[in-house]
């Protein structure tokens, strides 16, 4: 995802970016980017600095971790990082900078801000993905999901601390 800086003419800036959302890579297992992922950006300036602020929101396929189904959702992160222009490499020492803080040359006119948009999105990942609340899972014994359609398997819930007085009536 490309931020043009030559579109900022006047700043304070709102900026809204659109690209396919297929190009963000999200890095994380069960989850497909859909559609059009968008970046709406509050852009401030200071000494050779751009502030930016927003949201990223972007649709995604998500594996249910209940009924291993693939369901819809929108991932909707605040993004805060800074794009900051130096005339010299070797005068910036990275360990320094913070770690939302991108550094390129100074006249730069375009800057790939896909890294800070990704993880915001990432972040609000679910830990748990759920399908709906009331998701009932696949059956533990022969794997058919519950949601789809009843099996005829019992599953008895015991609790094996009981186990030694369950010994003793037989």
């Amino acid at each position: 995802m490309i931020l043009d800086l030559n579109t900022l003419r006047e700043l304070p800036a709102r900026l809204v970016i659109k690209e396919d959302a297929s190009q963000l890579k999200l890095l994380a297992d069960g989850v497909t980017t859909i559609g059009e992922a968008r970046v709406e950006l509050n852009i401030m300036q200071g000494d050779h600095i751009f502030f930016c602020t927003g949201m990223a929101v972007c649709d995604v396929d998500i594996e249910c971790v209940r009924c291993l189904e693939q369901y819809r959702t929108t991932l909707e992160g605040e993004i805060d990082f800074s794009i900051h222009e130096v005339s010299d490499d070797r005068n910036v020492n990275l360990d320094e900078l913070p770690e939302n803080e991108l550094i390129v040359p100074a006249g730069t006119t375009e800057v790939d801000i896909t890294a800070p948009v990704c993880e915001a999105l990432v972040l609000t990942l679910p830990l748990k993905p759920i399908c709906k609340e009331e998701c009932r899972g696949l059956c533990p014994i022969c794997g058919l999901n519950r949601n789809k359609s009843q099996c005829e398997c019992k599953v008895e819930e015991t609790d094996s601390r009981w186990d030694g007085l369950r010994d003793l009536q037989k």
